[in-house]
């Protein structure tokens, strides 16, 4: 593979010809697995390679093999840079600088959603919506003239999903008075359509708190919204891509009138949840949703220094068993799945950034246009 890497460079710079390996072996097994970096440059072989490479089939065959657990990588926003790095202990002194698209200060920049390469930001000073792909530096601002598309900081919600067409987009849930109003911005049209919410519920209310990104596996988008006061109910509100319709989630049960909080995560494309439940010593146990039920995986020993849940939330499960806390400040922490005893949770001084997410480079474009 590294020869491979070699020679895709050399013959876009010096137009020698590579191997004949045959043109359907090298688009269909070997340029699908190469890092998008080094796609990006085999474009530059000829006209074919390039036709073949910006095609959908091929964006997203390509997507499927960067997105696995082990290419996972952190994408940081501080106070005055952006970078990426690795999710390998190795190799976390390794860091790619990455300039901003926009024209404000790195810390106005809120990271609501990520999937694919692609990420949903807001401006803070404006307010407005963008899905960017930092890796190719393709970006597209999705607000619009008839207020669609502006985010709501602390009170609305953000998703990114793909439907049964292939269409990326954006599932926008915003509380009003007295509604839930809902949109979805498609990447294919360019265009915002209204989604209608659940009737009777009350979760437009401030007494409700929604998770801020949206978690997508399999054929659904999934948040969790908690009663704001002590020992609240807490639900899971799942939308289905393919009918567009909302429904209800019961929460996995952990004991009466005990404080709890729920983190999703999408892991081997099953969802799963993280419950955090208890104050001064938190215990941790991680719940498997199958077949319209929940199921306890494993429980983790009662450790009392893991930040507090309201402060953090668990975002991603590696190939390796690992899955990484983020806090509110930029502070990393990684848990072993596979460890039984106390030292589950390991600081990992990685960053000091404002906004973290966990990123996968590839060349998914933000528009079609």
């Amino acid at each position: 593979m590294k020869k491979l890497k070699g020679c895709l460079y050399s013959a876009s710079e010096s137009n020698t010809k590579l191997p004949d390996l045959g043109p359907d072996l090298i688009m269909s097994e070997i340029l699908p697995r190469l890092p998008a970096k080094c796609v990006g440059r085999a474009k530059k072989v000829c006209k074919e390679w390039l036709s073949c490479i910006s095609s959908k089939e091929f964006v997203m065959m390509h997507c499927r093999h960067m997105c696995k657990g082990s290419r996972q990588k952190i994408l940081s926003i501080g106070q005055e840079s952006c970078f990426i790095s690795s999710t390998t202990v190795d190799l976390v002194d390794e860091k790619t600088m990455i300039t901003l698209p926009f024209h404000v200060r790195p810390s106005d920049v809120w990271i609501l959603s990520s999937l694919n390469g692609l990420l949903c930001v807001c401006l803070r000073n404006t307010f407005e919506m963008l899905i960017w792909n930092p890796l190719i530096r393709s970006c597209i601002n999705i607000s619009d003239s008839k207020s669609y598309g502006f985010f709501k900081i602390y009170s609305d919600a953000v998703g990114l999903y793909i439907d049964s067409s292939n269409d990326y987009r954006v599932l926008h849930i915003k509380r009003g008075r007295f509604t839930v109003d809902v949109m979805a911005y498609s990447r294919r049209t360019s265009h915002w359509k209204r989604i209608p919410f659940l009737q009777k519920r009350h979760y437009h209310t401030n007494g409700y708190v929604w998770s801020g990104g949206g978690t997508f596996c399999e054929d659904g988008l999934y948040f969790t919204v908690f009663q704001f006061w002590l020992a609240g109910d807490i639900v899971i509100i799942r939308f289905d891509v393919n009918t567009e319709t909302f429904s209800e989630i019961g929460f996995p049960y952990v004991g009466n009138g005990e404080t709890c909080q729920g983190n999703l995560v999408n892991m081997n494309n099953k969802l799963h949840v993280f419950v955090s439940h208890g104050f001064i010593d938190m215990a941790v146990d991680l719940w498997r949703y199958e077949g319209e039920h929940w199921s306890k995986v494993m429980l983790f020993p009662k450790i009392s220094y893991i930040p507090t849940p309201v402060w953090c939330s668990i975002t991603h499960v590696s190939s390796e068993e690992k899955c990484f806390v983020m806090t509110d400040w930029g502070e990393v922490y990684e848990i072993d799945l596979n460890k039984k005893t106390c030292d589950l949770f390991i600081p990992s001084d990685w960053n000091h950034a404002i906004r973290t997410a966990m990123y996968v480079e590839t060349i998914v474009p933000a528009s079609l246009q």
